[in-house]
């Protein structure tokens, strides 16, 4: 069995007349007896069966047309693909964490796709797991080609960029007795119950960094993952958080107090894998968003 007699088969199977098939492939009609007789001693069943001038596929050529089809389908993506990354194009998989994948990672795609050379480049998005750690072992394993995350990968593993997002606030119910000033110091929140981020969530490790640099332990009443969900229950009155500035907060009924001290800044990262073997286009898009997430901006 090789690859032009699958494709033969296929012809075959279309055209349901083996003259026509010829035609089409621009072969001689022996070629397909040959090619669909070698198929079905290799089989053991019959392909096809004389219906007319023409022929028909028996139940057995349905079925091994179906593995035929979707064979080929994967071969010829492939192929395309590699013929892509070929001329410097091909397909970059990418993965982010929610607030990332949902506003800066579309701008970064599109901004790259504007810029001349890179029009034929696709890419794919996932962000099924929106946990670094899942994102992170995803790149290592290279079923992606980079992260945007919350925290960095082992430097002896990842490349990591780290840029600038807009900073963590405190966010409270409207009647508690924070929401009457217009900043809040860190120290300030120790005496209040907090909604706070479990370990599996991304953002626990920077607001504990908040913490230990004020050398304090926040009163812990709730743990969940996700920042509209901890924001959430803050609004509803299960204690004060510390959840990043985002528009959606302004939707809901709470009091967003910029935080003072210590520095509320956060830090995002895009990484890869060292040493990967990537497409250009990977490799070309990756050095745009250094260039882009080093002009400092917050995102």
């Amino acid at each position: 069995m090789n690859l032009d007699h699958i494709r033969y088969f296929q012809a075959i199977a279309y055209y349901e007349h083996y003259g026509r098939a010829a035609q089409a492939l621009h072969v001689s009609q022996p070629n397909l007896n040959y090619a669909v007789t070698q198929l079905e001693n290799e089989l053991g069943v019959p392909l096809f069966e004389k219906h007319g001038r023409g022929v028909q596929l028996t139940r057995y050529g349905r079925l091994f047309l179906q593995s035929v089809n979707e064979s080929l389908r994967i071969l010829d993506a492939g192929t395309r693909d590699l013929q892509e990354m070929g001329r410097g194009g091909g397909l970059v998989l990418l993965g982010g964490i929610r607030k990332l994948a949902a506003q800066t990672v579309p701008d970064l795609m599109q901004k790259f796709l504007a810029t001349s050379g890179n029009e034929h480049t696709r890419f794919e998005l996932h962000t099924e797991s929106s946990f670094t750690a899942d994102l992170l072992q995803a790149v290592a394993k290279e079923r992606l080609d980079m992260a945007f995350v919350s925290h960095p990968g082992d430097d002896t593993v990842f490349e990591n960029v780290a840029f600038a997002r807009s900073p963590f606030v405190v966010v409270t119910p409207p009647n508690h007795p924070l929401a009457q000033k217009n900043s809040v110091t860190l120290r300030e929140t120790l005496s209040y119950p907090f909604v706070y981020f479990s370990k599996r969530g991304g953002l626990r490790r920077p607001i504990d960094a908040l913490f230990q640099k004020i050398g304090a332990t926040p009163k812990i009443a709730y743990e969940t993952e996700e920042d509209t969900v901890v924001a959430g229950m803050a609004a509803a009155g299960f204690g004060i958080a510390i959840v990043p500035d985002h528009p959606v907060l302004r939707c809901m009924d709470l009091k967003i107090i910029p935080l003072t001290d210590p520095d509320p800044g956060r830090t995002a990262y895009l990484c890869r894998k060292r040493g990967a073997l990537q497409p250009a286009a990977a490799q070309r898009f990756f050095a745009f968003c250094q260039a882009q997430l080093s002009q400092g901006a917050s995102l």
